[in-house]
């Protein structure tokens, strides 16, 4: 009903009903899983069934115990072996995040299994299924690793902000649409800087200013956000949040929200994120809404674009470029990683950098050569993390790295290119 609403309110404002799926932009929460479409069944011309990509997260709260958080690891891989199920995951104290793939009744069967299993808390989850997808995007085993955090912010255990007890506010993906119009607001990209090299939002003219926290990984986050000139452009406005399917902005929220209850003098208007990210906003938008180039993902699929944008659309939304020519791209293919030198303890960048197709043979010939858009203007992320009780604490040093170090040019000079982007798993 709410997104019906809203919708009414987006093709009031003159976009054309056909550019807005409201359905799209409801959660699977406490609802049926939505139908096996009939592309789900129809095989490929080699005689192969087609997939369907599974991705979902769920805190905990209060967390599993580690006999809980043990005895939950060993159900989940159960579960997914009777049901056919292959990806990867990832389980902590604090809950699970997946990306899975199965045939279409497989996957529906897993989810299914997961909310008869504890209906409390699976009822709860937003599970966001992809039918039809080639069989080639399957993943070819099942692996869930058990992590100290879902996301790695360091933020694990006690550090870690309540969900339960935060102020910040979930809304479908038309009324985030609407809030990106609204004056005295930021909407941080809560995701690493290659991902944002690719796409992000771009709010409209008169509308929320977009903050990049330049993360070359999720740790940088706290540290980022609770820098003073961080906190000096966000106090009295309200704060929009996004990532690619909404586990990042979970804690992301939350910790904003306990820094600000933790130093009265720092206070922020209102917190939101879009329920289901990126990722849910672009099929609730399928010409791309307020979105502006891919969405970078952590599956076979590599990266999602607006499918009913046209692709001269798409090529004039490319600001990132090849890190060796500078031509405009906005594929990772190659695993190639920046070489960049960073202050102790993290000594290699070694982010995703974007190489074209001709610049493959040179890219893997000279690996040390190759610099992330954050390198090649000298940026370094703040060290201090957040005062949640009080004193601010500066970062603990980490044990030195027993390997040998890697060759690797020095910093190089800062870059004329502006680096735009916005803000890391699901």
């Amino acid at each position: 009903a709410t997104a019906a609403v809203n919708v009414a309110r987006v093709v009031g404002a003159g976009a054309m009903p056909g550019s807005v799926r409201p359905e799209q932009a409801v959660p699977t929460i406490q609802r049926p899983l939505p139908p096996i479409p009939p592309e789900a069944s129809r095989p490929d011309p080699d005689g192969k069934q087609p997939i369907t990509l599974l991705l979902f997260y769920q805190y905990v709260e209060p967390m599993w115990t580690e006999k809980e958080s043990s005895a939950a690891l060993k159900h989940v891989l159960a579960l997914g072996k009777e049901h056919a199920i292959c990806g990867r995951g990832r389980l902590a104290r604090e809950g699970l995040n997946c990306t899975l793939s199965g045939s279409a009744a497989d996957i529906r069967a897993f989810c299914q299994a997961l909310r008869d299993w504890k209906p409390d808390l699976f009822g709860e989850t937003d599970f966001k299924l992809t039918d039809g997808l080639p069989n080639t995007k399957r993943f070819k085993a099942l692996t869930v690793r058990k992590t100290e955090e879902l996301v790695a912010y360091g933020l694990a255990g006690e550090r870690a902000p309540t969900l339960q007890g935060s102020s910040a506010k979930h809304v479908d993906a038309i009324e985030y649409h609407e809030l990106l119009k609204q004056p005295d607001t930021v909407v941080i990209d809560v995701r690493n800087a290659y991902e944002s090299a690719i796409g992000h939002f771009q709010p409209p003219a008169g509308g929320a200013t977009l903050l990049d926290p330049k993360m070359r990984n999720s740790r940088e986050f706290p540290k980022w956000i609770s820098d003073e000139s961080t906190k000096a452009a966000l106090k009295g406005k309200k704060v929009l949040m996004y990532c690619t399917g909404g586990i990042r902005c979970e804690r992301a929220t939350a910790l904003l929200d306990q820094m600000q209850k933790a130093e009265p003098s720092f206070n922020v208007e209102d917190i939101t994120m879009v329920r289901g990210g990126v990722e849910r906003y672009m099929r609730t938008f399928p010409e791309g809404g307020f979105w502006k180039g891919k969405n970078y993902l952590f599956d076979r699929r590599f990266e999602q674009v607006p499918e009913a944008k046209a692709s001269d659309a798409l090529a004039a939304d490319v600001e990132s470029c090849c890190c060796v020519c500078s031509r405009p791209w906005a594929e990772y293919r190659g695993q190639h990683k920046c070489a960049g030198l960073l202050p102790p303890p993290t000594r290699v960048c070694a982010v995703p950098v974007l190489v074209c197709t001709g610049c493959q043979p040179a890219a893997a010939a000279d690996p040390p050569s190759l610099r992330c858009p954050l390198c090649q203007e000298g940026y370094v992320a703040p060290q201090a993390r957040p005062a949640l009780g009080g004193r601010r604490e500066e970062a603990a040093p980490l044990p030195a790295d027993p390997r040998p170090a890697k060759r690797a040019r020095p910093l190089a000079p800062p870059s004329s290119r502006l680096f735009v982007g916005g803000l890391p798993y699901l």
